[in-house]
């Protein structure tokens, strides 16, 4: 059973800590998240220990107790080798029957669709995290498929430490995973050593030997490609490559089979302008859930709510795709109100936890935005963008979600946002 294209780990993550919620009345601990992305990686024991600091008997003893417990939630045998198929099978059964994940608006839908049979295409997806980029990611590939063309996602989260090793060691990665993706079967190996050139080249020449010599497009979307970033050297590099494939869609007629679709939530400015795909191709950026939206997904969840209670939903999280649809999932499978719901909302015990966290882990490795995060989240209402504000900073924190940028003046994006950054920056109110 192959993996649905949107269902990745973030999607993961969440349907084991509601499982773990109904089951033991608790969400997954730190440990328990850094052993199952571990196990949704394919790492051994050893190797979630070695990344973790815990001893391989623990990290053991964590993974058994966790494959157990889903045993009894999917009430199915579940081990490390087949935890991610018994998953699937949940998701994609316990979904409301039209909604996959965040329902997009037809024209964005039809608008990547669009672009995708442009030859030669990169289509760029930015958003911040958990706004859907991987669901439309998935519906623009299901399109590619009814058209006959060749379509396949890469998801950088399931290249491991070893692969950002060398660029030598990324690309080969990056070959191996569309060669497998696409039930190839080429020696890479020998390819890799007999061919001349550097790795860039012999990555090129795999392309137009193996991947593009048939007439039938190829689409490769390349989720979480922010992953790239901290490796700068590799980053440069690969995306200049990507950057260069499009252009020569432009004058090689080889290359206009390749379609790109690139899934981020930053702009990796690292990288000399002119080399840099984020501003090639074309670019579609996600926005928040509208009043109709909302209402539309009420419907689905079959939930009758008044526009006080939409109201009161929205000051809270805003528009944000994810929580609002978390929230509505939530309550039309629980026995308990909105209002304590939200009063609980920045708390350790939220249905947000996962979200929120993910946010702040996203933070520690940007602590350069702590401090104009923290005087931003200590205000009340919109504040101008301060003196000592760096431009780039202000910039990374929209692109992350976090603020909301209004000319000259910035401000925490939800409610939600600026509880929780209180309590976690220790700001005194």
């Amino acid at each position: 059973m192959s993996l649905d294209a949107g269902f990745q780990w973030n999607a993961a993550q969440q349907l084991v800590d509601q499982l773990m919620l109904q089951t033991t009345q608790k969400h997954l601990s730190d440990v328990e998240i850094q052993v199952l992305q571990g196990a949704w990686e394919g790492k051994t024991y050893e190797a979630i220990a070695a990344e973790s600091y815990l001893t391989v008997k623990y990290v053991s003893e964590v993974g058994g107790r966790l494959w157990q417990l889903l045993s009894e939630a999917l009430q199915e045998e579940v081990k490390k080798t087949n935890f991610r198929q018994a998953l699937q099978r949940r998701w994609q059964t316990h979904q409301p029957q039209s909604y996959q994940g965040i329902k997009h608006q037809p024209s964005q839908w039809e608008f990547c669709c669009a672009e995708i049979d442009k030859p030669g295409a990169l289509l760029r997806i930015k958003a911040p995290i958990q706004f859907g980029k991987t669901t439309l990611m998935a519906q623009v590939l299901k399109y590619a498929q009814q058209q006959g063309y060749r379509a396949i996602a890469i998801n950088l989260r399931d290249a491991v430490a070893d692969d950002f090793g060398s660029l030598d060691s990324f690309l080969q990665w990056f070959i191996a995973s569309v060669t497998y993706t696409l039930n190839l079967t080429v020696d890479i190996e020998t390819h890799w050593r007999k061919s001349l050139g550097n790795s860039k080249i012999k990555c090129r020449t795999y392309l137009q030997k193996y991947l593009l010599t048939d007439d039938i497009p190829l689409v490769i979307a390349l989720d979480e490609v922010d992953r790239l970033f901290a490796h700068q050297l590799i980053a440069g590099e690969f995306l200049g490559m990507l950057r260069t494939w499009h252009e020569d869609a432009k004058t090689k007629l080889l290359w206009t089979q390749l379609r790109l679709i690139v899934l981020h939530t930053e702009v990796y400015t690292q990288i000399d302008i002119n080399q840099s795909p984020f501003n090639a191709g074309t670019e579609i950026q996600l926005t928040e859930l509208n009043s109709t939206e909302i209402l539309t997904l009420l419907n689905q969840y079959q939930l009758h709510w008044s526009q006080q209670e939409i109201k009161k939903l929205t000051a809270i999280v805003g528009g944000h795709p994810y929580l609002v649809t978390l929230t509505l999932q939530f309550l039309a499978q629980n026995p308990t109100s909105l209002e304590k719901l939200l009063n609980t909302a920045a708390t350790p015990n939220s249905i947000y936890r996962s979200h929120l966290e993910r946010q702040w882990h996203k933070l520690q490795t940007h602590s350069h935005l702590l401090a104009p995060l923290k005087a931003i989240a200590s205000a009340d209402a919109a504040i101008s963008i301060q003196p000592h504000f760096h431009l780039d900073h202000v910039v990374k924190l929209y692109d992350l979600g976090l603020i909301q940028l209004q000319q000259h003046q910035v401000s925490i994006r939800y409610e939600l946002y600026r509880q929780y950054f209180r309590e976690r920056l220790g700001i005194q109110t």
